[in-house]
């Protein structure tokens, strides 16, 4: 799958929006709008703060990624009849992967890091924003790892969750999965 690319494109904007990098047509964020998503966040109030979504930017990625490789099935368990029976088949599983995503993302980025995000709110004093971004960082980084030639373990789980959803969600509506095409 395209899963690379999709955490790829999560991770750059963010590190450039939280001002520990640079991307093409992201500015650093003030440090008042990152405390305000972390504050959010962190008192579990809103996963969101204005226009930083954090949860739905990795969910547009990671729904773009997968769309991608739902797109072109190696084989079909029974032909469709026409384009349009196809590109509803395909249409039905991208639904069910896009409304199982958030959850899965919502989970991995503030459930399993809510500590994390309350560590980082803490934060007071001279060179704040700079550790507050960085603990930041390191929640994505942790939640949605980049896999890259040197599989981690962390990034080993990342992707074995994230086939497992596509696998469940193609399953659940009437399609098979073969491994091959998801190496």
């Amino acid at each position: 799958m395209h899963i690379c690319s999709g955490v790829d494109t999560f991770q750059r904007p963010w590190n450039a929006r939280l001002g520990l990098g640079s991307h093409e047509g992201v500015r650093r964020e003030h440090w008042t709008r990152v405390k305000a998503l972390n504050r959010r966040i962190a008192g579990e109030l809103d996963d969101e703060y204005d226009t930083l979504r954090p949860i739905a930017d990795l969910v547009a990625r990671l729904s773009e990624s997968i769309s991608r490789f739902l797109d072109s099935p190696t084989r079909w368990t029974r032909e469709p009849e026409d384009e349009s029976e196809a590109e509803a088949a395909i249409a039905t599983v991208r639904r069910a992967v896009f409304n199982d995503l958030h959850d899965f993302v919502a989970g991995r980025m503030i459930g399993a890091h809510l500590p994390n995000w309350r560590e980082a709110y803490e934060l007071r004093g001279r060179g704040s924003t700079f550790d507050r971004a960085r603990e930041i960082r390191g929640i994505y980084e942790a939640a949605a790892p980049v896999p890259t030639a040197v599989v981690t373990q962390p990034s080993a789980e990342f992707l074995r969750d994230i086939r497992a959803l596509v696998t469940r969600s193609i399953q659940d509506n009437g399609g098979e999965l073969s491994m091959s095409s998801v190496a």
